[in-house]
């Protein structure tokens, strides 16, 4: 997707105080380990040339091996098994330089030559098993971050001022439902598309029918769509008990439109954790604490069913409710209040976790270090304040 990424995570750097180098997928969407490039870095100046000729691999051209890191894996689901053998994906270029010691390094292989104990994985689901997968590893330190919220208020920025989504027009459905993928992570759609063949009143896809489809979509909203349906069904990227949510659950809320998720079980009461609303009792919300994907997505539909056969007096009185809700869930997501709370969630999540360390065993393997053989000044004092488990901040050299 074409989003100002660098942006993206110039704004990272700056909110963590520029204490990180940060790694990040680019272009947006891309997933392999060659999409993970450099973003700003800092290393103090005073120590920057000395660490460099002293711990970076003449034979890597990637700097800052010492740096401590924070790898974004915020745009995506965390997919542990698909990095678990990139070396081999990398065809095992020039790998017999590496100590032995280090193997299944997952994502770490876009650098395997940092020498840092474990970098910051940030990331954007909850309830994951993926995150302890790699907290387990020992090479990672996971912290969340809602990354799709603050992006989302970029791309939807106009839905705020937009007077067309305040329009009244006659309703040509109650139900709107996206469905642009059904492969891979969201192949679950399928089912779901299936058996909404038996609801009535839904509008699948966009109103204007010229739109075309591609990778920016998520990134746009057709006006239409939300002011001549009633409720938005939100198909998520997972469906599997995760909760992650992205520009799919923003799109309606910043469009003024009540929704539906399906999502992991537990999505609406994390989403008020934010102070968002959600349409309890106007509409029937128990899917949410169901953990069965299979009769969530049943409870979703039968409780799609039961809406469209009410009277049209009793629908009318839903979407009106339902309209104070949605409200006050636009003015949330555009004030300053959730823009300071996702802010804070970032530095937060990531200050608690401990500085990082260098590794060093690889570190003396790989080097040959050691006091004698290290007769520079600056050199052993560096390396033995780090030993020490000090870190750069509080080491000065002349």
């Amino acid at each position: 997707m074409s989003v100002p990424t660098t942006n993206l995570y110039d704004f990272v750097h700056q909110v963590l105080e520029n204490q990180f180098l940060i790694k990040y997928f680019y272009p947006w969407g891309c997933k392999e380990i060659e999409n993970i490039i450099n973003g700003p870095f800092l290393v103090p100046e005073k120590v920057v040339k000395i660490a460099e000729s002293l711990f970076v691999d003449p034979n890597d051209n990637r700097k800052c091996s010492v740096s401590p890191v924070v790898l974004c894996h915020d745009q995506e689901p965390l997919d542990f098994d698909y990095y678990k053998d990139s070396f081999l994906k990398l065809g095992q270029k020039n790998m017999s330089k590496w100590h032995s010691s280090m193997n299944n390094l997952n994502l770490r292989w876009c650098h395997p030559g940092s020498l840092v104990t474990h970098w910051v994985l940030l990331h954007s689901e909850l309830n994951s098993d993926q995150v302890q997968q790699y907290e387990d590893t020992g090479l990672f330190k996971c912290a969340y971050w809602w990354s799709h919220a603050m992006i989302s208020r970029d791309w939807y920025r106009f839905a705020e001022h937009d007077q067309r989504l305040l329009e009244s027009h006659n309703k040509i459905a109650n139900w709107l439902v996206y469905a642009h993928g059904v492969t891979g992570k969201r192949e679950y759609r399928k089912g779901f598309l299936k058996q909404l063949k038996n609801i009535n009143n839904v509008q699948l896809g966009s109103i204007n029918t010229d739109a075309v489809v591609n990778s920016n979509s998520s990134a746009e909203y057709n006006f239409e769509d939300f002011t001549k349906t009633n409720c938005s069904i939100v198909l998520e990227t997972v469906y599997d008990g995760r909760i992650h949510l992205t520009e799919k659950t923003l799109r309606p809320i910043a469009c003024g439109h009540p929704f539906i998720i399906l999502n992991g079980s537990g999505t609406l009461n994390y989403l008020r954790s934010y102070g968002f609303k959600t349409f309890h009792p106007f509409i029937d919300e128990s899917y949410d604490l169901e953990t069965d994907s299979n009769k969530r997505m049943s409870m979703v539909l039968s409780e799609m069913d039961r809406i469209n056969k009410l009277s049209n007096i009793e629908q009318e009185r839903i979407w009106k409710a339902c309209a104070v809700i949605t409200k006050h869930n636009k003015n949330l997501f555009f004030s300053d209040c959730f823009f300071k709370a996702l802010k804070q969630e970032l530095y937060n999540n990531i200050v608690k976790i401990p500085k990082t360390n260098l590794n060093f065993n690889v570190l003396e393997n790989r080097y040959q270090l050691s006091a004698d053989t290290m007769n520079q000044k600056q050199w052993l004092s560096l390396y033995w304040h780090l030993k020490k488990g000090n870190h750069y901040d509080n080491w000065y050299t002349n």
